[in-house]
């Protein structure tokens, strides 16, 4: 049967080819008069090039469905880029540095199956799941942008599967770590931040944020935290291995109990040029400061304190104070718990 004019046609190409049957319509015409054409695409049988025509005319392809990957991706960055962070644009460009395997695809050629084999490769040389997010989502958003221009009909990225989550095991310094960090807090006060981030199982910008009047000298004790309404204000008895260090900066001139020349220290700032230039200097592993909080809760598992109190000092558990805090008589078990390790 003959298709109504202006439907476009299907017809078999010469030669072997895997797909001999291409199916295209007509555009417009030339100025010389003649007839422009879209190839809708090239398939194995002609039926499936005439369910394709059929496709295209209940949702047309806009001119520019030949564009390439690459430069769709070029024309999204180009105005999307400029509005991003320099982290965020960072992210990305890492992102396409493993998507760019199709690059020089048209867009309507690519399927999910095509990125799922992107991200699978991934997944086999070990990058984590955290990077295949990231090459899903830059995909997503050049669909995104070529769905609004009618240049494909589906966000084909949407599809693609992610590897599954994987626990990490949190790591924590060994007994001889901390003996390391001991001897080196003797003569380094830096050294003895990272003791007192292990003994109190506070979070590092906690510890960097508390003032003098988080803590009892008198009492040993420090109430203080943030985060979450479970961190905030819980009290954290000072461990006898570290109440000399917590004098030291309590004596110091400003009103942080951690100061660097009077002034508070900045997370990201502690983390690059204190806590990690300790761990070089006693020979230790670079673990996260996070690690310290991991530590405290695993010697204090280790030495059979209550899980109750330990999440009453880490600040996993509702914990409501009182007026008369110091005196409360749960702050003595919670002290006898903390002298267990």
């Amino acid at each position: 049967m003959k298709n109504p004019n202006g439907y476009g046609s299907v017809y078999r190409l010469s030669g072997n080819r895997r797909r001999p049957w291409i199916a295209r319509v007509t555009t417009g015409w030339s100025n010389d008069g003649k007839q422009q054409y879209y190839t809708v695409g090239y398939f194995r049988t002609r039926r499936e090039g005439m369910e394709a025509l059929a496709k295209y005319h209940k949702n047309p392809i806009a001119e520019r469905g030949d564009i390439t990957l690459k430069e769709l991706y070029k024309e999204w960055s180009k105005g999307r880029y400029p509005k991003l962070a320099p982290k965020t644009v960072e992210s990305y460009e890492v992102a396409w540095n493993h998507l760019s395997t199709l690059k020089d695809e048209k867009l309507k050629d690519i399927k999910t199956s095509h990125i799922q084999k992107i991200i699978n490769d991934m997944n086999k040389k070990g990058l984590s799941r955290s990077s295949c997010h990231k090459v899903k989502v830059l995909a997503g958003l050049i669909y995104k942008h070529a769905l609004a221009d009618d240049i494909v009909d589906r966000n084909y990225a949407e599809m693609v599967e992610l590897p599954p989550k994987q626990s990490r095991k949190k790591e924590i310094f060994t007994d001889l770590e901390i003996k390391a960090i001991e001897e080196l807090a003797k003569i380094d006060p830096w050294a003895n931040t990272i003791l007192i981030l292990i003994y109190t199982g506070m979070r590092i910008g906690e510890l960097l944020s508390l003032n003098k009047f988080n803590i009892s000298i008198d009492d040993m004790v420090i109430v203080g935290g943030i985060k979450t309404d479970a961190g905030k204000d819980r009290i954290i008895p000072i461990h006898s291995k570290i109440q000399e260090h917590i004098k030291y900066w309590y004596n110091t001139n400003s009103d942080y109990l951690i100061n660097r020349e009077g002034k508070k220290i900045g997370v990201d700032s502690y983390r690059r040029t204190l806590y990690y230039p300790v761990l070089e200097k006693c020979n230790v592993r670079k673990l996260t400061p996070h690690s310290c909080r991991h530590t405290f809760a695993s010697l204090m598992a280790r030495a059979q304190v209550d899980p109750l109190h330990i999440q009453k000092i880490i600040g996993h558990a509702d914990y409501s104070t009182t007026a008369n805090i110091y005196t409360h008589p749960e702050i003595k078990e919670l002290k006898k718990a903390i002298e267990k390790i």
